[in-house]
């Protein structure tokens, strides 16, 4: 597929992002992921999920805001269901899921990232941030359930009031991050160990640990009518036309 190289070997599903030049998100690249997610979710080949960004500087800018902008009311709510329904699908996802952060994850790469069970990222200058709050946007409530659940409520007003882009030390101090690695080998290490255990087992403890995580996934039309009334205000146009991206 265009966007998502995929790799199925050692019991290890590998998602890499190849939007290039920085894997903004658009409307085609979701339908691929979840074009992809469907297709492998019930294959016994693999255990666990990796998603990476194939270029070392970003797993993902975040939304293609250039493109989003051209979208018409209603073209653009459907894309942004179609992000948040991904998200949630990758959150309960029925394998053990590991993001990969190799570069900057700002924004829905961000969002993506949150949604896998793990997110390991690279020691440099790399950085991770929900900064919506920065360019005059608001989030969705599945997406703040879900980093409540990762962090904390704490934590949570920390990330998402300051619009902060967090360096990984700063990440795992919130709870954003899990491991700083400096070389593959760990990674490496640290995903083969997940991947020798039983799927249905896996299945089975997902299923329960996200028991009570279900109605707050759902974001409902109120809300993202009220996300799509602040897009389309005067002043957050002012902000996102200004966002360029080279490709």
């Amino acid at each position: 597929m265009g966007f998502i190289s995929v790799d199925e070997s050692d019991k290890i599903l590998t998602l890499d992002f190849v939007r290039y030049p920085v894997n903004a998100i658009n409307h085609q690249f979701l339908l691929e992921l979840n074009d992809v997610l469907d297709n492998y979710q019930d294959s016994s080949n693999s255990s666990v999920v990796v998603f990476s960004g194939s270029d070392l500087k970003f797993f993902s800018f975040g939304l293609d805001i250039p493109e989003y902008l051209t979208l018409d009311r209603s073209d653009l709510k459907d894309s942004l269901n179609l992000l948040v329904s991904t998200c949630n699908k990758i959150y309960q996802y029925p394998k053990i899921t590991i993001s990969k952060i190799n570069g900057h994850a700002t924004g829905g790469g961000c969002m993506i990232a949150l949604s896998t069970d793990f997110r390991y990222m690279a020691d440099g200058k790399s950085k991770i941030a929900l900064n919506e709050i920065n360019i005059g946007l608001s989030l969705f409530s599945s997406t703040i359930q879900i980093l409540k659940s990762v962090v904390g409520v704490q934590n949570a007003k920390t990330i998402l009031y300051s619009g902060k882009m967090f360096s990984p030390y700063e990440a795992k101090d919130l709870g954003l991050v899990d491991l700083i690695y400096d070389s593959d080998d760990l990674v490496k290490k640290n995903i083969l160990s997940y991947a020798t255990k039983d799927l249905e087992a896996i299945k089975d403890l997902k299923k329960s640990l996200n028991i009570f995580d279900q109605s707050a996934l759902l974001d409902t039309d109120e809300k993202l009518e009220l996300f799509l009334d602040i897009f389309y205000s005067d002043t957050t146009q002012e902000i996102l036309k200004k966002i360029k991206i080279n490709k």
